[in-house]
């Protein structure tokens, strides 16, 4: 079994117990349980104690069947062009004839397409050099074809430090004092689309502040985000996901520049950290090279801010 299978299994064992301790539970207090499940319904709580744990990010194992990253992707899977699914046939076929590999090919429908070692379009993840993403249909993107507001970075890093990443196009800019200085190509969420609640392995759209930095074996340099923030803590209490009170304290939190609480139904524990796959394959973390999370970590600081947008 794989580092990634060991830890997803070891988790399940431990939560079918918790499991089992409730239902013991259950025969001796029924009616105090059916009670506290009337009152939260009616509070509009829907809170866990599993916070998202960003150190499975670097044991996830994208071939095991059935984990929950893959699930999480093919739920949300990044959509195709019919059109450009058609000249991607043509382009492998094409490939395979001329005997292109580990290099792009210029396809008969234009685009630029990359293909590995084996003579195999790469598609949705980074090429091997990290220099671009090719997406779905294998098709090179243009990092500087990207989603960023540069008038908005120019103020958001204003006597101080940003970042600013682009989703849809897998750019990473960091930004200090009115300037852009310096950009990466990174990976995020394994799911699309923008985090809702713990455990959909989307990574979250919105604008964040550094709430602290650390070093650790598995995920090296990580910067900490203050996600959920205020939006998010207002769009769970919309929703139901968390209450009143559970508001109340996220938004003291981000009123505070601290830590929000990561143990809701909204998840939590998001980062921009190393060990970053080729691919998008975190639970809702931004993954980057281990070199150059070096360089970002050491731009960084706490308080600064940092832009995600898709």
């Amino acid at each position: 079994m794989s580092e990634g299978g060991a830890i997803f299994t070891s988790l399940f064992r431990s939560r079918l117990h918790k499991f089992k301790f409730r239902q013991l539970k259950e025969f001796g207090i029924g009616a105090t349980l059916l009670f506290c499940v009337i009152n939260a319904s009616v509070a509009g709580h829907a809170e866990t104690s599993d916070e998202d744990n960003v150190y499975l990010d670097a044991s996830v194992d994208l071939s095991s069947f059935g984990n929950p990253a893959e699930r999480a992707a093919k739920l949300n899977p990044p959509v195709s062009d019919p059109v450009h699914a058609a000249g991607m046939l043509e382009a492998q076929e094409l490939a395979r004839k001329i005997g292109i590999t580990n290099s792009y090919m210029t396809c008969p429908d234009g685009f630029q397409r990359y293909f590995d070692e084996n003579g195999d379009m790469v598609r949705d993840q980074l090429v091997p050099d990290r220099s671009a993403y090719v997406d779905v249909d294998g098709i090179k993107l243009n990092p500087e074809d990207n989603n960023i507001n540069k008038t908005f970075m120019k103020y958001a890093s204003h006597g101080r430090r940003a970042l600013a990443y682009d989703k849809s196009s897998h750019y990473l800019e960091v930004w200090a004092n009115g300037e852009m200085v310096k950009s990466y190509m990174v990976t995020s969420g394994a799911a699309e689309g923008d985090k809702q609640k713990q455990g959909d392995y989307k990574t979250p759209v919105g604008y964040f502040y550094v709430y602290g930095k650390k070093v650790s074996d598995s995920l090296k340099e990580e910067i900490c985000l203050n996600y959920p923030n205020i939006e998010d803590a207002k769009r769970g209490l919309k929703t139901g996901l968390i209450g009143k009170s559970t508001y109340d304290e996220i938004v003291s939190a981000n009123r505070s520049m601290q830590k929000p609480s990561g143990g809701t139904a909204l998840g939590g524990g998001i980062e921009v950290h190393g060990n970053g796959e080729l691919m998008d394959a975190t639970r809702g973390c931004v993954g980057v090279e281990n070199g150059w999370i070096k360089e970002i970590y050491e731009v960084m600081q706490v308080g600064d801010r940092v832009y995600i947008v898709e």
